[in-house]
């Protein structure tokens, strides 16, 4: 999908996110625990804003520098629509090779690195709001593009930092994830830790994974269940996925 179409999707899930996290600002959110729909939805404002001085200025912002959110919720709503939209401008009005400072692992630093960091950022936090809303039934799925751009970033970007966690149990041998609905696959060794590179492609692995694009993010972020995966191989890696917290 081309940065425009991820911005589009990320325009909505954004909107998504605030029409959930409104119905109730004090209910908790599962997939983040100890927050509740405010804390989230300030969280996600206030990280809006953050990019949004990024892009603009091309330079590292301190992230302790981030806006405070607002203590009404009136005003919450407000505030997070008005950096959602804000941020959303800068980052359809800039050139998507503009170089500009990013946390990229890979030293990637251009604005679309950004636009896809916006776009599932978004995405992942819109369906924890709606999650949070209707705990007993799951949420839309993840929009198929902007979930293969998310299962690239993971694998590509923050995997090897997670690998490197000290203490991790039962995550060993090679992995292969397969989208079901469209062409993402990746073949990682686990073994590797912090020099773990992801290969794009089919290869034979000690574990495979398979599911949707949306699900097998969703399971990457420790928010899907190993129920939805089919999984061929010893099951302990999706198992103890749980143990990798960004």
């Amino acid at each position: 999908m081309p940065d425009p179409g991820l911005l589009m999707v990320a325009a909505a899930d954004g909107r998504d996110l605030l029409a959930a996290a409104q119905t109730d600002w004090s209910r908790p959110v599962p997939g983040c625990p100890g927050w509740t729909a405010a804390d989230l939805a300030g969280h996600t404002g206030a990280i809006l804003g953050w990019m949004a001085k990024i892009v603009t200025t091309g330079e590292a912002v301190p992230r302790r520098d981030r806006e405070v959110p607002p203590a009404d919720q009136d005003a919450l709503a407000a505030w997070y629509a008005a950096h959602l939209d804000r941020t959303l401008s800068i980052l359809t009005a800039a050139a998507a090779d503009a170089p500009v400072w990013t946390f990229s692992s890979r030293g990637d630093q251009r604005v679309s690195w950004w636009r896809r960091r916006l776009a599932v950022e978004l995405a992942i936090h819109r369906w924890d709001a709606q999650h949070a809303a209707a705990p007993a039934s799951l949420p839309p799925p993840l929009d198929g593009n902007v979930a293969t751009a998310g299962i690239e970033e993971f694998v590509t970007e923050f995997l090897p930092g997670l690998l490197a966690q000290p203490g991790l149990d039962g995550l060993t041998g090679s992995l292969h994830l397969h989208a079901t609905d469209g062409a993402s696959e990746w073949w990682i060794n686990l073994d590797d830790k912090e020099l773990a590179v992801a290969v794009p492609g089919h290869r034979k692995a000690d574990t495979a994974i398979r599911a949707t694009r949306s699900d097998l993010l969703l399971w990457l972020a420790n928010r899907q269940q190993p129920g939805v995966l089919e999984i061929s191989g010893p099951p302990e890696v999706a198992a103890r996925w749980l143990q990798l917290r960004r």
